[in-house]
């Protein structure tokens, strides 16, 4: 299926790895011209260089940065059509056990870095009188999950912020959606970074009364009605599609991908 996005250009952010860069691939694949932003010049880079696209670094949680690297993208493509928000960290531990640090960086980072690509991509998506928001959440912003209460009022915030931005801005042709994915665990050589943080496996672990990441996926595929884990292609390809015009009439939505596990 042509996904008719010859051409448009379109912003992955954290787009060096994991998720983000399958998203990326995807985009490529089906011919837009992707700009990859990334903390990591080199992981942008990387991936940029493979799709024939451009690499830029950030710190989404600083405006001036953010609008920087916007600018960048500006002097190379000339426009913006679709911006994909994918930046986002997991800091588990019990509520008693949240530090001001924590709460800090997942301000930052989770919040008021989706905040400062959102209000810096509009006027670009305006002028180009077609635009595409889309969002990458977490089954915790459906569904909040204990010993995660900072990540998940964090994708709840996400999840409000995208409804908002698609009700304000889909008169001007633009669309706001969030994909909220079940776990992702390790694959291939780009794995999604979250599963790699020691303390999030022991949380995890404790709550489903196991010993190893292992056990624990087995244990969750095992009550997913479609037998397995979400993959970072699953996330790409409904990125790919919402990002397309053939799904102008999806707006301010928050999809499951999740085999199941979390029905709504």
């Amino acid at each position: 299926m042509d996904l008719q996005l010859r051409d448009k250009v379109a912003l992955v952010t954290g787009g060096g790895q994991g998720v983000g860069e399958a998203i990326c691939r995807q985009l490529h694949a089906e011919g837009a011209r992707v700009a990859v932003l990334d903390a990591d010049l080199a992981r942008a880079e990387r991936v940029a260089s493979a799709l024939g696209g451009i690499g830029v670094s950030a710190n989404v949680a600083d405006t001036h940065a953010v609008e920087a690297a916007l600018k960048r993208i500006d002097d190379a493509f000339g426009a913006l059509h679709v911006v994909v928000s994918n930046v986002g960290l997991t800091l588990p531990g019990a509520l008693e056990e949240m530090t001001d640090p924590d709460i800090e960086r997942t301000l930052a980072v989770n919040i008021r870095g989706a905040l400062n690509v959102t209000r810096a991509a509009v006027p670009r998506l305006r002028a180009a009188k077609w635009g595409r928001l889309i969002y990458i959440g977490s089954g915790s912003g459906l569904k909040a999950s204990a010993g995660l209460a900072l990540y998940s009022a964090s994708k709840y915030f996400l999840h409000g912020l995208c409804v908002a931005a698609g009700l304000e801005l889909g008169r001007d042709g633009i669309t706001a959606n969030i994909i909220c994915p079940s776990d992702i665990y390790p694959e291939g050589e780009s794995p999604a970074g979250s599963w790699l943080d020691p303390k999030l496996v022991a949380v995890s672990c404790q709550k489903e009364g196991v010993s190893s990441l292992e056990e624990l996926a087995a244990r969750r595929i095992a009550r997913t009605p479609a037998g397995r884990s979400c993959a970072t292609r699953d996330v790409a390809l409904l990125a790919a599609f919402l990002a397309s015009p053939m799904a102008d009439f999806i707006n301010a939505q928050a999809i499951g991908v999740n085999g199941g596990s979390i029905p709504t």
